[in-house]
């Protein structure tokens, strides 16, 4: 059971980057000024905040299923990780400063490369510390 929420949660993560992937791509290859396109990434938007939450919720539930405890895992180092890109992005939200946002996208980033450590190699931790 604990795979499928690992899994849910990676599906959560795709949803939520996704407008910022589209907005990217269609800025630099694909160069689309369709109106689908734009309420495609709009809809997407709307999910960002709400999915965050179930995903943080979800991350504490697959990790405790998975471990049996909460410990240092590189899962641990992917929730912590996804919590200061969150914190980031809700202070953004709340102060609309600029740095905020700009540490938000360079956390999402860490994120992401801890997610796929986490994914292929996630006893990496237990092998550096021991």
């Amino acid at each position: 059971m604990y795979s499928i929420l690992g899994w849910i949660n990676v599906i959560l993560l795709g949803v939520i980057v996704a407008p910022y992937v589209l907005n990217f791509l269609n800025k630099h290859i694909i160069k689309t000024k369709s109106s689908g396109f734009r309420n495609l990434v709009k809809v997407l938007r709307r999910f960002h905040k709400p999915f965050g939450i179930i995903m943080a919720i979800l991350a504490l539930v697959h990790g405790y299923m998975a471990l049996g405890s909460l410990r240092l895992h590189t899962g641990s180092l992917l929730y912590l990780s996804i919590f200061i890109t969150a914190v980031l992005g809700g202070s953004f939200y709340k102060l609309k400063k600029r740095q905020l946002f700009q540490w938000h996208k360079r956390m999402a980033l860490v994120s992401f490369i801890l997610l796929l450590l986490h994914l292929f190699y996630p006893s990496a931790l237990w092998y550096l510390l021991n």
